[in-house]
């Protein structure tokens, strides 16, 4: 009979190299189930983060081409191209405008060679003609020329026929007692306007008796002309008198040389009275300017009754006042003053005197000054003295300073 123990003793041995054996199975299959469960996790994470994302995009249909662009009018680009040329027109009429003007500031204060922009012309409808109004030629053997209402434009100077020489007498003025108030009278019975038809236009300036028929003025006045024929007007003559230039000198250069003489055609009435002269002032004495300013003569209705063909009518004189700045250049023998007293386009030719009322300078340029105040300037009386003798004009001359 075989042991019983030894048989027990077998068995249990057997059973404990199962159970090693049943252990090491679940550790491998627990690594194995790791390693699975990594590879998973990788797998996934791999898939939702680093594989390449595919974005579907829907292209949107191209928009539809834009029409094409209507052709334009011509009849509406002529009539453009017309609106614009007559704007560059009219540019470039303002443009020679402004040039004239400045040309005139720097040097030659009379002569107005655009009767629009200075107002020579009348004003269009409801304010007289328009367009430029010159004087015509005299006709041989007639006595004065006028403002010819039948040739549009063009004035017919001729004495007021409702007008008598006694009718237009006005006493004389009183001697100046040496008060500013006192010298109105006498610059208006002596100094004129000077209508001049120059080859480029008709021209305003200013000028005075020096004897009874004699007006002495600046030659750049009435050089010039077209027929040598000017034409004078005031409120104190009445009428508009008919002109010849007899002697002229110089008025290219500021400074320089610059008169002319104009002998009056037709009967003077007796209340003018010239004007003497006398010899230069001194620095600071009280002066007065007289003339026919352009830039006031386009207000003033009168000038334009005038121009229209009345020539009763005249503008009203413009004074001013001032004192002399200075007197230079008197070892020349043709002193300029250089003064206060306010002169622009117009006033060139006309008188400046002193408080004992006699013209001591013609005013002729102005300057305007870079740093501070321009001046006007008028040529001395001594200077104009010298031109009267060398043309046989007889004058009043004094050569005693005023002591007013």
């Amino acid at each position: 009979m075989a042991d019983p123990v030894n048989m027990s003793n077998g068995n249990q041995g057997g059973n404990e190299e199962k159970k090693k054996s049943n252990t090491g199975l679940k550790a491998v299959g627990f690594v194995a189930g790791g390693i699975l469960l990594l590879l998973i996790g990788l797998g996934l994470g791999w898939y939702f983060f680093y594989r390449v994302q595919v974005n579907v995009t829907v292209q949107a249909p191209p928009p539809p081409p834009a029409p094409p662009a209507p052709k334009p009018d011509p009849a509406a680009v002529r009539a453009l191209e017309d609106a614009l040329e007559k704007q560059k027109q009219s540019n470039k009429a303002i443009e020679d405008q402004i040039a004239k003007l400045r040309e005139a500031l720097q040097g030659n204060v009379c002569t107005i060679t655009d009767p629009r922009g200075l107002g020579i012309t009348p004003p269009g409808p409801g304010g007289g003609p328009s367009g430029p109004q010159t004087p015509v030629p005299t006709t041989p053997g007639s006595k004065s020329t006028g403002l010819d209402p039948k040739i549009p434009g063009r004035p017919e100077i001729k004495a007021d026929p409702g007008r008598t020489e006694a009718s237009r007498q006005d006493p004389p003025p009183p001697p100046p007692t040496g008060t500013l108030a006192d010298l109105v009278p006498v610059l208006e019975n002596a100094t004129v306007l000077i209508l001049a038809q120059k080859t480029q236009g008709l021209g305003t300036g200013t000028g005075f008796f020096v004897s009874r028929d004699i007006v002495l003025t600046n030659n750049h006045v009435v050089s010039d002309l077209s027929d040598g024929t000017v034409f004078i007007a005031s409120r104190k003559l009445g009428t508009v008198l008919e002109g010849k230039v007899i002697g002229s000198i110089g008025g290219g250069n500021a400074g320089g040389a610059d008169f002319a003489v104009v002998q009056v055609q037709g009967r003077v009435p007796a209340q003018i009275k010239p004007l003497g002269l006398g010899v230069e002032p001194a620095a600071l004495k009280e002066v007065v300017a007289a003339g026919y300013p352009g830039a006031i003569l386009r207000n003033d209705r009168n000038f334009l009754e005038l121009l229209k063909g009345d020539p009763s009518k005249a503008p009203e004189l413009v004074l001013t006042k001032g004192e002399v700045s200075a007197v230079q250049n008197r070892d020349r023998g043709l002193p300029s003053i250089a003064h206060t007293a306010s002169i622009s386009s117009g006033n060139s030719g006309g008188p400046l005197i002193d408080r004992c009322g006699r013209v001591v300078g013609i005013n002729t340029f102005v300057t305007r000054a870079e740093a501070g105040q321009g001046g006007g300037f008028a040529i001395g009386a001594t200077g104009a003295s010298k031109f009267l003798r060398s043309n046989n004009v007889s004058f009043d001359w004094t050569e005693a300073a005023c002591t007013k």
